[in-house]
C-alpha cells in the first residue's frame, strides 16, 4: 500500500542513513514550516478571499510537491502506516522523524519567518 511505503520512507529510510537522515529530516522540516508560515503571512496581506486562497495555495503546494516534512501531516501518515502493517516501531517514528521534524518545524516557522519579519519590520513609536 502507498501509505505503508510513505510511512516507512519517512522513518526507516532516515534510520538507514543514520545521522545524515536525522539532519535531512530536520532540514526538510525547516523548509516545510518556512513555506507554511510564509503562506499564512502572505494570506494576511490580501484583502479578498480569492487573494487569500491564492496566496496560501502556492507555499502549501510547494511543500507537498517537494516532499518536505511536516509534523502534523506525519502524525497521521506514520501511525496510519503502522496500523496498516508498516515495519515501524513507535521508537523508530519518534527518533527518526518525530523529534527532528518537530524541532525543524519550530525553527523554520520561528526563525525563518517570525524573526525575519520582526527584524525587518518597521518600528513605530507611540
Amino acid at each position: 500500500m502507498r501509505i505503508v511505503a510513505t510511512a516507512e520512507q519517512k522513518t526507516i529510510a532516515y534510520a538507514d542513513i543514520g545521522l545524515g537522515g536525522t539532519i535531512s529530516a530536520f532540514t526538510s522540516a525547516i523548509l516545510c514550516n518556512w513555506m507554511m508560515a510564509l503562506g499564512a503571512v502572505i494570506a494576511f496581506t490580501s484583502t479578498t478571499t480569492g487573494g487569500k486562497i491564492a496566496a496560501i495555495w502556492l507555499p502549501i503546494m510547494t511543500f507537498f510537491a517537494l516532499g518536505y516534512e511536516h509534523a502534523i501531516v506525519n502524525m497521521f501518515v506514520i501511525p496510519a502506516g503502522m496500523l496498516l502493517g508498516a515495519n515501524i516501531t513507535i521508537t523508530d517514528w519518534w527518533l527518526w522523524n518525530g523529534f527532528p521534524v518537530i524541532l525543524g518545524n519550530i525553527v523554520g516557522g520561528m526563525i525563518f519567518t517570525g524573526f525575519a519579519l520582526y527584524l525587518t519590520g518597521a518600528r513605530h513609536k507611540e
